[in-house]
């Protein structure tokens, strides 16, 4: 009796362990065979031609790069572009602009998409990934965002002489219209001499007359040149444009009065001179042929360096000189008022809002003011109206502020102030 007992357990155990082993071997498949049908990884490519100043242009899908497609997949078995269109229309493709566009991918034979693709699973060459939703495990929405459109900056337009002001530019005050993303090369000429020469000036007028020393026709040259770093990897300098010609007869000439103290960012540039600092025993503020110095009781002055006076801050040259208009240190724009003083808050000038922060640095990108989000693009101009910011559209009211959980044109923004495509 026992020895049967026994024997019918030997056999139940054997016949148990290889369907176990079955079980097992089945489920390592089905895992392998569910994880092997699932989409990994998307590749991307766009081959794109913005030209600035046109539409964007059709989008059309391939699947070999270099071959005229505006957006490219590689050739596979695992998903396909069913759709791709952009995100909103504009009629002109301005230089910098960066423009999303929407792929709609479906997969193929047995693949389904994952839950989430991160960049690292969307890779895109020739432009940014910006995210992607899945619809079903069929479909997958990738927004992804254009690099910068290319090209040439802006001519500057309405190059003149202002005779309006009063004092010592009363007869040559060089003006011009302002040019997005940009900064300025300016030249002075009597005939065809180069009199005077600023380079990567921020702001669109110069006073050109304490350089105007001898009798003669004037002319000035302007052209664009990128504000910075990151423009200049999507814009180039523009073609010069000319001014009138402006005659100075012998008893209108300056008597070189102010020289070096123009609203440019390296006083007295292009000068074959170095302004001298005043032999005086005088302490203090001292003005010299235009120029204003800071000598401190033992002899020294204040030069190349910020210095707080009575209370406000002021910015000095190598050679001494009180700084005026817009100044770069490390890297930072300032803006020093004509009497030196270093600005805060806002500043209107050109015809452009920016703000300068406590510390008096030009801010750039999200700020907040009295409670208010702005935003100031890379030039520190503050934006108004429907912008692109990070791939997402907002709308910035005439004062800059944005609009939140409101309806603009018809078009509701959120509480974060982000329009979404319906």
């Amino acid at each position: 009796m026992n020895t049967g007992f026994y024997r019918i357990r030997w056999k139940r155990g054997r016949t148990f362990l290889p369907v176990l082993i079955l079980l097992m071997a089945l489920f390592w498949v089905q895992t392998v065979f569910a994880a092997s049908t699932t989409i990994s990884a998307v590749n991307i490519t766009l081959d794109l031609d913005l030209k600035v100043g046109e539409p964007l242009p059709d989008l059309n899908v391939g699947y070999s790069a270099n071959s005229g497609y505006e957006v490219v997949i590689p050739g596979n078995d695992r998903y396909d572009i069913d759709s791709v269109k952009w995100s909103s229309q504009v009629d002109e493709v301005t230089l910098g602009g960066t423009y999303t566009m929407k792929i709609y991918l479906d997969s193929l034979n047995d693949y389904s998409f994952s839950g989430t693709y991160s960049s690292s699973k969307v890779r895109v060459k020739g432009g940014e990934f910006v995210n992607a939703q899945r619809q079903n495990k069929n479909r997958l929405v990738v927004t992804v965002k254009t690099n910068p459109a290319k090209g040439a900056l802006e001519i500057p337009e309405d190059v003149r002489w202002d005779s309006t002001r009063t004092g010592s530019s009363r007869f040559a005050y060089a003006r011009w219209d302002s040019v997005k993303n940009a900064a300025y090369d300016v030249y002075l000429y009597r005939g065809s001499k180069q009199v005077h020469k600023v380079t990567g000036l921020r702001s669109t007028s110069y006073d050109f007359y304490p350089y105007m020393t001898v009798k003669g026709t004037y002319s000035f040259r302007v052209r664009s040149i990128p504000i910075d770093d990151t423009a200049a990897k999507y814009a180039s300098r523009s073609d010069w444009e000319i001014s009138d010609e402006l005659t100075l007869e012998a008893d209108e000439i300056s008597d070189g009065s102010g020289q070096g103290s123009g609203m440019n960012n390296a006083p007295d540039s292009g000068s074959s001179t170095r302004p001298e600092k005043p032999k005086t025993d005088a302490v203090g503020w001292i003005q010299d042929n235009g120029r204003w110095y800071f000598r401190y009781p033992d002899g020294t002055y204040l030069t190349d360096s910020w210095g707080k006076i009575g209370g406000s801050w002021y910015l000095f040259d190598s050679a001494g000189v009180m700084q005026t208009g817009w100044q770069r240190r490390n890297g930072v724009y300032y803006y020093m008022n004509q009497d030196g003083r270093m600005q805060t808050g806002w500043l209107l000038e050109g015809g452009i809002w920016y703000y300068l922060s406590e510390s008096g640095g030009m801010v750039t990108g999200w700020y907040q003011v009295d409670g208010k989000a702005y935003f100031f693009n890379e030039s520190g101009a503050m934006q108004t109206g429907w912008k692109d910011v990070g791939g997402q559209m907002y709308y910035f009211y005439p004062d800059g502020h944005k609009a939140v959980d409101t309806y603009i044109d018809g078009f509701y923004v959120d509480q974060n102030g982000v329009w979404r495509r319906p």
